[in-house]
């Protein structure tokens, strides 16, 4: 089979778009066989290692590159890498993405993209829709986001050979807002990269030094983005902070980047930050790993989310979680987490004092998260991936898809 997918975007800072988009590189790459050939686009400060896509400390690169089986890519598939510069807004899907799908020889079968179609693809399209927030949740995007992602995107997922997203809780939301057919809507769920070893003590003072956090503290991790519901999430600290004596001497950490240059939510939030909230930013995959490692829990306050990786990648680090209620979050955390009313500020910061001072709750919430890392694993990731798109391609699936990755 002969799959394109244009990775581009990784690279660009946009948070869990990003993270997604390496996550299906890597289960396309990873289960691909020895008759499959894969064509990445990607951005020129982003190379393929393995099933790694990872950003170059260089320049622009220097065109396509061939990858073959002897670097452990895909069991021998071929697959071939070309770097381009991207482009925001409109030029990317109006001429670069549909140049790029046209010089591929032979002709993919199916070209995976994110969001957006190319206006004229000459192929079929696979079209990953994370979530439908924009629809529910209009007033958290600014007019023109708002306008384009409506007028497209329901146009584009019904034109598309097919629609991948990221959760159960998002396909029956494309199958009843768009009126998708339920066999066109294909779940491919996300997964936690594996932490590694455990950050060391030095690594941790090192981070903690250059970012200016002190002593113990909590941790929200994702984009500044109003539907992420962060004012609730600062007052139910503060609360934690003022009615559990345990919490008093607690810090706030929120790691994370504003989108569009839109302050409605951070720059609100940091124009009547109280004590003991430390906005840090943006923090690189490295800075990411140490400080959920060193939170003593992860506050997930977010009105809608398609999947929210942060909860699982807080449970591979044995950090409880508080969580919303909402949307996709109860499927994606299950029982690994304390779940609120993103609406109630008192049982958040309730629900915060115990993830992090009660030894029973917080005992029970590590088991937990642990044996959820297990089930939102890369082979699950990998399966479900490469059986959308045989479906898609009307192609027999072939005897990449496991049992252990059908978990």
């Amino acid at each position: 089979m002969h799959v394109a997918i244009d990775a581009s975007n990784i690279g660009s800072g946009l948070g869990g778009d990003e993270t997604m988009a390496r996550a299906l590189v890597r289960a396309l790459v990873s289960g691909a066989q020895p008759d499959d050939r894969l064509d990445v686009l990607l951005d020129d400060g982003a190379m393929l290692e393995g099933d790694r896509v990872v950003l170059r400390s260089g320049g622009p690169g220097d065109g396509a590159g061939l990858v073959d089986g002897a670097s452990g890519v895909g069991g021998g598939a071929t697959v071939v890498v070309s770097n381009t510069p991207r482009r925001g807004g409109s030029r990317h899907f109006l001429r670069e993405l549909p140049r790029w799908v046209a010089s591929l020889r032979p002709r993919p079968d199916l070209l995976v993209s994110f969001t957006h179609a190319p206006i004229r693809c000459s192929v079929p399209v696979a079209l990953m829709v994370p979530d439908l927030s924009f629809e529910h949740l209009p007033g958290a995007f600014p007019r023109s986001t708002r306008v384009r992602l409506r007028a497209l995107v329901r146009r584009q997922a019904a034109s598309a050979r097919g629609v991948l997203t990221i959760s159960g809780f998002c396909r029956a939301d494309l199958v009843s807002t768009y009126g998708l057919a339920p066999d066109r809507v294909h779940h491919v769920p996300l997964h936690a990269e594996p932490p590694g070893a455990a950050p060391s003590a030095t690594a941790e003072a090192e981070v903690r030094q250059r970012l200016g956090i002190e002593g113990r503290f909590v941790i929200y991790l994702g984009n500044l983005h109003p539907r992420k519901n962060l004012g609730v999430a600062i007052e139910a600290v503060a609360s934690a902070r003022t009615r559990h004596r345990a919490m008093a001497d607690h810090t706030f950490v929120v790691a994370g980047a504003t989108w569009w240059g839109d302050p409605d939510d951070g720059g609100a939030a940091r124009r009547s930050v109280p004590d003991g909230v430390s906005f840090i930013g943006r923090v690189s995959d490295e800075d990411r790993h140490v400080l959920l490692a060193a939170a003593d829990a992860l506050v997930y306050p977010s009105r809608f989310e398609g999947f929210g990786l942060p909860p699982l990648e807080a449970m591979a680090r044995d950090t409880p979680v508080v969580a919303s209620n909402v949307t996709s979050i109860p499927e994606i955390c299950g029982d690994a987490a304390l779940l609120v009313d993103p609406d109630d500020v008192e049982a958040m910061a309730d629900a915060l004092a115990a993830a992090v001072t009660d030894r029973t709750v917080r005992a029970g919430l590590i088991r937990a998260g642990r044996a959820r890392i297990e089930h939102y694993s890369p082979a699950r990731t990998t399966a479900a991936l490469w059986e959308a798109l045989h479906a898609m391609a009307d192609r027999p699936l072939q005897s990449r898809i496991t049992a252990a990755g059908r978990r």
